[in-house]
């Protein structure tokens, strides 16, 4: 455990603070059992209820089917990072299984705090990862030069557009245009969508809240619109498809299809505001069931959609803690009882009692048809959007093969650069005013070249 502890220190531990100071407080290699004497495996999320719900549900179903193991829930808050250095200063505290995406886990995958799952998948005939989505597999290696696993994902998670169908009404649609939407679904439907629902709603009601602040959606318009933010491993926001891209999305906005974040009119989807959302099937269960809400859904008409994960880490820790558990007999370390709890998440079962919730769309592609999700809330609604055209799904762990600090710059430089898109005066002067105002943002990724 001492080593596990060095290596989580070297990450993030300034120069003021030595290696020393960890040394000896880890917990041993022996793990006691829970109080009622089963082998405890500890799992941490984040505190959004969703998470709760869905982590619960499979507690319950994964013990009723093993009744020598104990999963304990814990959830975190704030920073991912600031979360993970609190278990290196409290390393008795480090759970077994840890929540991350496909943004977060690079840093700790890459040295060793996360097990590379890989061989235990291969080596285990219930996985098949032919029957997962191909995109958010990339997500849970630390490069494209890896082919390691680092997390289990648990979900296929892209973009579509809730729409409300009352707000289609008050614009003016009547139920058989609504209906009628999804048939010959596309880019070019969707701008006359727009420009009616412009029409018909009040000023400061908006056809479209587009999410531009969520990297899912603004960086499947700028691929849109013929914009690249990484080529030739490098980064490049000022590039003229760039460029273009952002006065695309300014259409937009200045069409009055979707807000200018300068204004104070509120798009918010969930506050009835706007007749459309950009969204991802973890929000689903938050819309409220009231009369004011009536929800459908369409695909993203774009042609390239941004598609990421979410999913469940081992920690290098469960290798080294061993149960005494009576149950434990043959000494087996808890890495052996966290990969048999992620392997029944990922089952057919698992991926059920999980889609049921409404938060997940199952990973699994055998299970695009199951009712387990499509008949959530009402069998006749659009869930097919979910998963429409996954051979346009591309990867949102775009910059993992630079340096985990360095695609902390790029995601908060380019989340900036789009903050300026939304601006009306970044516009007042054609697009060289905009350029001057995203300079500032390039200078912090201009030296950047992905490793090779």
């Amino acid at each position: 455990m001492k080593n596990t502890m060095k290596k989580i220190f070297a990450l993030g531990m300034t120069a003021l603070v030595s290696v020393g100071m960890f040394a000896g407080c880890g917990g041993g290699k022996d793990n006691s059992a829970g109080a009622d004497g089963k082998i405890e495996i500890k799992v941490s999320i984040g505190e959004e209820n969703a998470e709760g719900e869905l982590m619960s549900k499979w507690k319950q179903a994964y013990e009723a089917k093993n009744d020598k193991v104990k999963i304990k829930i814990s959830t975190f808050s704030g920073d991912y990072n600031e979360t993970m250095m609190g278990y290196a200063q409290s390393p008795k505290q480090m759970p077994d299984i840890m929540w991350t995406t496909g943004e977060t886990h690079a840093v700790w995958s890459k040295e060793g705090i996360f097990v590379n799952l890989k061989d235990m998948i291969d080596a285990d005939a219930s996985i098949n990862l032919d029957d997962f989505y191909g995109e958010i597999l990339s997500a849970t290696r630390t490069s494209s030069k890896d082919d390691g696993i680092y997390f289990m994902p648990r979900d296929y998670n892209k973009p579509v557009l809730f729409i409300n169908k009352v707000m289609f009404k008050k614009a003016g649609f009547t139920d058989a245009e609504i209906a009628g939407l999804k048939d010959g679904w596309n880019y070019e439907k969707f701008l006359t969508t727009c420009e009616k629902l412009r029409a018909g709603l009040d000023k400061k009601e908006m056809p479209l809240d587009a999410k531009l602040d969520f990297n899912a959606s603004y960086c499947s318009f700028i691929k849109h619109y013929g914009g690249e933010i990484v080529e030739n491993g490098k980064v490049n926001f000022l590039s003229n498809q760039n460029v273009n891209a952002y006065s695309e999305i300014y259409n937009l906005i200045d069409k009055g299809y979707i807000a200018d974040s300068s204004t104070k009119a509120s798009t918010s989807f969930t506050y009835g505001m706007s007749a459309m959302m950009v969204g991802v099937r973890p929000q689903l269960p938050d819309i409220p069931a009231t009369s004011d809400y009536d929800i459908d859904f369409l695909s993203l008409p774009l042609e390239d959609v941004g598609v990421g994960c979410s999913g469940y880490a081992i920690t290098s820790l469960a290798s080294e803690r061993v149960s005494n558990s009576s149950y434990n007999a043959d000494g087996k370390s808890n890495e052996y009882y966290a990969f048999d709890f992620l392997k029944f998440i990922v089952s057919e079962e698992g991926q059920k009692i999980g889609a049921e919730t409404g938060s997940i769309i199952p990973v699994r592609k055998s299970m695009a048809n199951d009712t387990s999700w499509t008949s959530y809330m009402n069998a006749g609604l659009n869930h097919a959007a979910f998963i429409s055209a996954p051979e346009k799904d591309f990867s949102l762990s775009m910059f993992q093969d630079f340096t985990p600090d360095e695609a902390a710059t790029i995601s908060e430089s380019l989340a900036k650069t789009m903050a300026q898109v939304l601006i009306r005066q970044n516009y007042a002067n054609g697009t060289q005013e905009l350029k001057n105002n995203i300079q500032q943002f390039q200078n912090a990724v201009k030296d950047l070249k992905a490793q090779n």
